[in-house]
C-alpha cells in the first residue's frame, strides 16, 4: 500500500473547511481576554496566597491562548477588524505585536527557504538538542526587559538615529527561534500600520513605568513574570509538538514541510492548554496553511479515517507532547551520528 500523501487527495478532503468563522475566533479571543487580565490584576491585588497563586496560573494560560492567535492572524490576514482587536487586548498589553511576527512567519512557509538558515523560525538542533533547548528557555527569562527596550527605547531613537532603524532593530527582538537572526523587512503593503502599532507599544510601555511608579513596581514584576510563563509554555510547545529541526540546505516543499513535522493527537488537557487555538495539529497546518484553527479537529479526524493506513501523515502523528520531543531527540541524535561516520 502507497504511504505517500497524495496533496491533491488531503485539499479535496478538506476543501470545504476553509472559511473561518469570525463570531468564533471574537467569541473566543475575547472570552480569554475578558478573563485572563481580571485575573492578572487579582494576582496582583492584596489577598491571600494561595488565591493570587492560582489567579496568576489562570491568568497565564487564558492570556498565553490569546498570545496564539497571532499564528491565526497570519493565515487569516484579511480579518483586518480581528486583527485589530487582538492588537488591544493581547499583542499592544504582552509587547508582542503581530510586526514581529508578520516577517518571519512569511520565510517559514516559503518552499525556497523553510528549514534554511534563512528560516527564522528554525535552527539546527543536530545532535545537540539539550542545548539548544536550555539556550530558548534561557532567553525566555531576558524576554521581558528586550521587548520594554525593543519599543520604549529603540522606537523613540529610531526617529533621530537611522541606523537603529535599519539594524539594530530588525537584529534585536523578533520571533525568530534562531538567534542571532536579521529579520526580513515588512512588505510596503503591512508598514504604516506596522509602525502604528510600534508607537502604540512604546507609549504602552512607558504608561507601564509610569503605572509602576504610582501604584507599585510590583505591577511591572508580574507583567514581566507573565511573559517569562507565556514564553516558556510556547518553548515546551515548540520543543514537543511543531518540526523535528534538522536544518537543510534547500528548502522543502509541502510534503517535505510535513515529514518534517508534527501532529499531536490528544485531547488530553495538558495538550490543550499547551496547543492553544489549533497549534496541535503541525503536520496538517503546513499541507494546509489556509484552514482556520476551528477546522482543524475536524481536517485532522477526516485524514487520519479517509488516508490508507499508515500513511506518512499518520507517521508524523504522536499521542503526546512527550513522545513529540522524543522524536525530535531521535531525529536530532541521528543526523548526528550520520555527520561523524
Amino acid at each position: 500500500m502507497d504511504k505517500q500523501v497524495d496533496m491533491k487527495r488531503v485539499q479535496e478532503l478538506v476543501a470545504d473547511l476553509r472559511e473561518p468563522r469570525q463570531a468564533h475566533y471574537f467569541t473566543d479571543l475575547l472570552l480569554c481576554a475578558g478573563l485572563g487580565w481580571p485575573a492578572f490584576a487579582f494576582a496582583v491585588l492584596p489577598g491571600a496566597a494561595p488565591a493570587r497563586v492560582a489567579a496568576f496560573v489562570v491568568a497565564v494560560l487564558l492570556l498565553y491562548r490569546t498570545l496564539g492567535f497571532i499564528h491565526e492572524i497570519f493565515h487569516q490576514q484579511g480579518m483586518k477588524a480581528f486583527r485589530h482587536v487582538w492588537h488591544a487586548v493581547s499583542g499592544v498589553p504582552l509587547l508582542i505585536p503581530f510586526l514581529l511576527y508578520l516577517p518571519i512567519h512569511q520565510g517559514h512557509h516559503n518552499k525556497l527557504t523553510y528549514g534554511t538558515p534563512e528560516d527564522g523560525e528554525y535552527d539546527q538542533f543536530h545532535g545537540r538538542a539539550g542545548a539548544a533547548s536550555a539556550k530558548l528557555f534561557a532567553l525566555n527569562l531576558a524576554l521581558p526587559l528586550a521587548l520594554w527596550v525593543r519599543f520604549a527605547i529603540l522606537t523613540p531613537l529610531s526617529v533621530v538615529l537611522p541606523p537603529i532603524r535599519e539594524k539594530m532593530i530588525p537584529e534585536f527582538v523578533h520571533m525568530a527561534l534562531r538567534m542571532p537572526y536579521r529579520a526580513p523587512a515588512i512588505k510596503e503593503s503591512a508598514r504604516a500600520e506596522a509602525m502604528a502599532v510600534e508607537w502604540w507599544c512604546c507609549a504602552w510601555g512607558w504608561a507601564m513605568v509610569a503605572f509602576g511608579a504610582l501604584a507599585g513596581w510590583q505591577w511591572l514584576a508580574a507583567w514581566a513574570l507573565l511573559v517569562i510563563a507565556i514564553a516558556t509554555l510556547n518553548t515546551l510547545r515548540a520543543l514537543g509538538g511543531t518540526h523535528l529541526y534538522v536544518e537543510e540546505a534547500q528548502g522543502r516543499d509541502a510534503r517535505g514541510q510535513l515529514l518534517d513535522s508534527l501532529n499531536v493527537d490528544s485531547n488530553s488537557p495538558l495538550t490543550v492548554l499547551l496547543c492553544p487555538v489549533g497549534l496541535r495539529f503541525h503536520a496538517l497546518h503546513h499541507v494546509a496553511p489556509y484552514l482556520p484553527y476551528h477546522a482543524l479537529p475536524t481536517a485532522h479526524r477526516r485524514l487520519m479515517a479517509q488516508l490508507p493506513a499508515g500513511s506518512e501523515y499518520h507517521q508524523v502523528t504522536v499521542r503526546s507532547l512527550g513522545e513529540g520531543i522524543g522524536r525530535l531527540r531521535q531525529a536530532t541524535a541521528v543526523r548526528a551520528a550520520a555527520g561523524k561516520a
